[in-house]
């Protein structure tokens, strides 16, 4: 059997040290699957700096490792903001993180929905056919660098559901693209992600998990909140998940909360590959 390959992102590291430390403290932990952060000071995807991509990519290469997807920070762009210049801006921004995507030689981009705002009346209605023509532009860049998108769940996006993902995916011509399934996002909003998961399983690309206490939003160590860890990991191994999990964890302890979480896993019966 197919086992599922678990790895890491690099979102814990971000305030700690640059990409490139944190690769390395992630490659000698033996994680051979990495998905790393796109914000500065940590990695700078608005830069061109072609040394700098050349030294990461020859540090990916020489440990063997698979760079599956580069996130840009939710906070540091909006592709659901009412406001044009915003979202060109997030745009561009996607438009230079693909290319620093594709000059990493990452399998792919990951894109969220943007932010929309909760008190707003009929905020999705409203924001949809911007963001549809958004995420066209993207999804065209990302075809051309040969970078495809993988989509993300996203608790504060017009697409935070699984069903929300599903049905944009289906009526916008990308119903073959891959998702990102982030366990501690549908948490935030009410949904059971053992559900979400049953409903997206033809599309997983990655599974997100972390922990969350009920009713808040968070990526805490797994096992110190509420989400249902045992539930997740029969349903993976139930249904031989055979894609990527990465553990995205954020704490004061990054790495020693990444193992933990490794070995979480395994206490609840789920089998795993480390090779990426």
């Amino acid at each position: 059997m197919t086992l599922p390959v678990l790895g890491a992102h690099t979102f814990g590291f971000t305030w700690d040290c640059l990409a490139e430390e944190a690769i390395e403290r992630l490659a000698a932990a033996g994680y051979r699957a990495i998905q790393l952060m796109a914000t500065p000071p940590h990695f700078d995807p608005w830069k061109q700096d072609a040394t700098r991509t050349r030294r990461i990519r020859a540090l990916v290469e020489r440990h063997g490792l698979s760079l599956l997807a580069l996130d840009l920070a939710s906070s540091d762009i909006n592709l659901a903001s009412p406001s044009q210049d915003v979202v060109d801006f997030a745009v561009a921004s996607y438009a230079s993180t693909i290319d620093r995507a594709a000059e990493l030689g990452a399998r792919w981009i990951c894109v969220g929905s943007g932010r929309r705002h909760a008190l707003l009346a009929k905020a999705d209605d409203r924001l949809m056919p911007s963001f549809r023509d958004a995420f066209a532009r993207i999804h065209d860049k990302a075809e051309r660098a040969g970078v495809p998108i993988i989509l993300e769940n996203h608790p504060q996006g017009l697409l935070a559901s699984a069903a929300d993902i599903s049905a944009f995916l289906d009526a916008g011509g990308y119903a073959g693209m891959p998702v990102i399934y982030d366990v501690a996002n549908a948490f935030a909003i009410g949904e059971d992600p053992v559900d979400g998961l049953e409903a997206l399983w033809s599309r997983l690309g990655i599974v997100h998990l972390s922990d969350a206490p009920k009713g808040q939003w968070r990526h805490d160590p797994l096992g110190s909140g509420a989400i249902d860890l045992a539930a997740i990991a029969a349903l993976l191994t139930r249904r031989r998940y055979a894609g990527q999990i990465v553990l995205e964890i954020l704490s004061d302890r990054p790495l020693h909360d990444l193992d933990d979480g490794a070995a979480a896993l395994k206490r609840h019966g789920l089998a795993f590959s480390l090779a990426g």
